[in-house]
């Protein structure tokens, strides 16, 4: 069986802050900041080039 390649993963911990945040955002009736960072984080794992969340490059 094929296994998708992933560009971006994500650590657990970082996983685990994203679903807490997103929850927090939820019951606060954030519901556009949720969207919006769940297709933020959707964009960095799929290997967007521009998505908001590539850190910049050292210098």
């Amino acid at each position: 069986m094929a296994r998708s390649v992933r560009p971006n993963q994500l650590p657990s911990e970082t996983l685990r802050w994203l679903e807490r945040r997103l929850l927090s955002l939820e019951r606060q009736e954030r519901y556009e900041c949720a969207y919006a960072l769940r297709m933020e984080v959707a964009e960095w794992l799929l290997g967007a080039v521009d998505a908001n969340l590539t850190a910049p490059a050292p210098l």
